[in-house]
């Protein structure tokens, strides 16, 4: 079964590569379209946002926050709590790397899946649609429909009192181990997103989907540009925000492939399933919550 594997690995990047040689313009335009979206609207957000988490996990956050209510709703410790609260903040691919070797891995990162809030309000809600009413509407239903899936998965988590024990260290040790993470993390993140940039290229060209199929493909494969093109199809507001919402929920293969990468532990395709799960509960609550404030 690994010898047809590998064959079938062999011939996509073959095809890859063949794809290189004779659409080299279409390429080179792609990664300079992805490479300016990270570099001025997710860097901005992504460098600080993951920075900012590994010094408060390091500053050992946790014991300065109230616990009780997300230990309750959750069914976790308070080691699980700071990551739950530190990846609505951060947003993914950062809650992989925060969970390590956590127990109720293969639990808590199906409700631990957050878009980076600054990234959304700032980025797609003032520069991309230029509405922010959609896109807190977009935001507030993500939330809701991860921690539907957290209480519905709650009794999965196995009971742990096991703490982080209290290390002190200088501040200049905590910034340059968290800035080397960050770095590390960050590499990745880019990596994987300037990959699926190429993969989009070839689908794209293969595959002619009229707007907004054509965004919405491209959205499920990278997100930032899926979100990018979509915000720039002339349909309604309700649709972009909504489909907007899909993409961010779903997270795009880019974004499963860079949790993947910082955790190998990972179940895939329980996350994946999951995923699609969370998507119809985010379509629901978004309509809920459209309707009441727009209509």
């Amino acid at each position: 079964m690994k010898k047809y594997t590998n064959i079938f690995l062999i011939l996509v990047f073959c095809i890859f590569e063949l794809f290189l040689l004779s659409k080299s313009n279409i390429i080179i335009n792609s990664f300079n379209k992805t490479l300016n979206i990270c570099l001025y609207t997710l860097m901005p957000t992504m460098f600080f946002s993951i920075l900012f988490s590994q010094i408060l996990i390091k500053l050992h956050f946790e014991k300065y926050i109230p616990k009780k209510l997300f230990k309750k709703i959750l069914n976790i410790n308070d080691n699980e709590v700071t990551i739950f609260i530190l990846s609505i903040l951060t947003g993914y691919p950062n809650n992989a790397k925060m969970l390590k070797d956590n127990n109720n891995l293969n639990n808590i990162i199906h409700y631990t899946n957050f878009v980076n809030p600054i990234f959304l309000i700032t980025t797609v809600g003032s520069i991309y649609l230029k509405n922010i009413k959609i896109t807190v509407i977009i935001l507030i239903s993500h939330y809701i429909s991860n921690t539907i899936i957290g209480i519905t998965l709650r009794n999965n988590n196995i009971k742990s009192n096991i703490n982080t024990p209290y290390e002190y260290n200088n501040f200049t040790h905590i910034y340059s181990d968290s800035l080397k993470s960050t770095i590390y993390s960050l590499s990745i993140i880019f990596s994987n997103i300037l990959f699926f940039s190429i993969i989009n290229s070839l689908i794209t060209n293969i595959i002619h989907l009229k707007e907004p199929y054509n965004s919405i493909l491209m959205g499920i494969i990278e997100f930032s540009n899926g979100i990018y093109s979509i915000s720039n199809t002339n349909i309604n507001i309700f649709y972009k925000g909504l489909i907007i919402l899909i993409i961010i929920t779903f997270s795009s293969f880019s974004i499963h492939m860079q949790i993947i990468s910082m955790n190998e532990k990972i179940k895939y395709i329980k996350f994946l399933l999951i995923r699609i799960f969370n998507v119809f509960i985010s379509i629901l609550i978004y309509i809920i919550f459209f309707y009441f404030s727009f209509i």
